[in-house]
């Protein structure tokens, strides 16, 4: 059995990994389970906008598309985040984008999160995300 990469690489990296990307089943529940404050909601609802993702109240995550449930999650993580040097290891993630929405939400990472550095998983070995630098 292989090892997941949140096992292989967790220590060293925040994981956003397409294939377990939240928690919750509603983005409500992913905000209360990760204790985000007053008003993540409507901030993540206004950078979802930007990727002309409409959040709906209570609709659950897994009725969005792939790239959409990507877009959410990593803008819900870049609201909670601290602003720190971090690395972050995006697997699977930028594949599922169309790449007006991939540029954007580097574009994004860059604007929000200054001090993270992006990575992709290249076989089984994170590699710096080239359009992140």
């Amino acid at each position: 059995m292989n090892a997941s990469p949140l096992t292989l690489h967790g220590r060293d990296h925040c994981v956003i990994d397409m294939h377990n990307l939240f928690v919750g089943t509603t983005l409500e529940d992913e905000l209360l389970l990760l204790g985000a404050g007053e008003g993540a909601l409507a901030d993540i609802g206004r950078e979802c906008a930007l990727f002309g993702v409409r959040l709906e109240p209570g609709r659950l995550l897994s009725s969005y598309s792939g790239g959409e449930q990507a877009i959410i999650c990593c803008l819900t993580l870049m609201a909670l985040l601290p602003r720190r040097p971090l690395r972050i290891l995006l697997v699977h993630v930028l594949e599922t984008l169309s790449p007006r929405n991939r540029e954007l939400l580097l574009d994004r990472f860059a604007t929000v999160l200054p001090e993270a550095d992006l990575f992709t998983l290249v076989g089984k070995e994170p590699l710096p995300a080239g359009s992140h630098a």
